[in-house]
């Protein structure tokens, strides 16, 4: 029981993590001209690999996951994301961590969770065109630290029954950013009508890009749902999938508040 405890909140932080990167990354290119100037000297303040050749730049010091702190950075790559997601799991199995991994051609995630110092190390991986785009997170604290916090943002609505509650926050200066990630026992279909309604009453609008959608359902594999909803100034992101040999329906949510300026 205390191993799937400690794999399901695995799971819970690498998704919340893994969709907070999919929300910022496609301002990465506006954000790295405002960035250049910042320095990586002491910005872990644990061991964490440098990929090689890489330059890693800072994405935001003000992040917290539940009461844990993170930091996050970022860095592009020419190499396709199977070989990077092979250097840090190389890393990561060798000093001994929990290590899992989902990778496909255009992208994915490899996860570290240290339970012995409380730290979940992470990279998420998007491939476009010729790059590779990696998102390196450190988040320091334990499964419980993980799991409590302050009050859910108010506009992101969860469906009745929710369990395992996570979120994370950045106030990040060009984006500022909440993710909630939690469990339910309702079916993948309920959820999808469940959070139409309910994002419809509070204003927002599916997105236009129907396609796109499609085409990212399939890439993310069987079983997953992913809605984007936007508003002025906003865009929420809402990814629901099963949760791996189980009846349990598995709900990430993304809000970005000032997106794009």
């Amino acid at each position: 029981m205390k191993r799937f405890t400690r794999i399901s909140l695995l799971i819970l932080a690498t998704v919340a993590v893994s969709v907070t990167a999919w929300g910022l990354s496609a301002r990465s290119s506006d954000a790295s001209a405002d960035r250049q100037g910042r320095s990586m000297h002491r910005f872990w303040p644990a061991p964490m690999p440098t990929y090689p050749m890489a330059k890693e730049m800072p994405m935001s010091d003000d992040m917290v996951m539940g009461q844990a702190r993170m930091k996050m950075a970022w860095f592009r790559t020419p190499d396709e994301p199977l070989k990077v997601a092979h250097f840090y799991e190389g890393v990561w199995e060798t000093a001994g961590y929990y290590v899992t991994r989902e990778v496909h051609p255009h992208g994915g995630k490899v996860a570290a969770l240290d339970l012995k110092t409380n730290l979940l190390r992470q990279v998420v991986m998007t491939r476009g065109g010729d790059q590779t785009s990696v998102y390196v997170s450190l988040i320091m604290g334990s499964p419980a630290q993980l799991m409590s916090g302050a009050s859910v943002d108010s506009a992101l609505p969860m469906m009745p029954g929710a369990e395992g509650v996570t979120q994370m926050g950045s106030r990040d200066p060009l984006a500022n950013t909440s993710v909630v990630a939690y469990l339910n026992r309702e079916t993948i279909e309920d959820n999808v009508v469940f959070y139409q309604k309910e994002m419809a009453a509070r204003g927002y609008q599916l997105s236009r890009d129907q396609a796109k959608l499609k085409s990212l359902t399939s890439e993310l594999g069987t079983g997953i749902h992913v809605l984007i909803f936007t508003r002025e100034g906003e865009e929420v992101t809402v990814s629901i999938s099963p949760l791996e040999e189980s009846q349990i329906t598995r709900v990430n949510l993304t809000r970005v508040r000032g997106k794009g300026r």
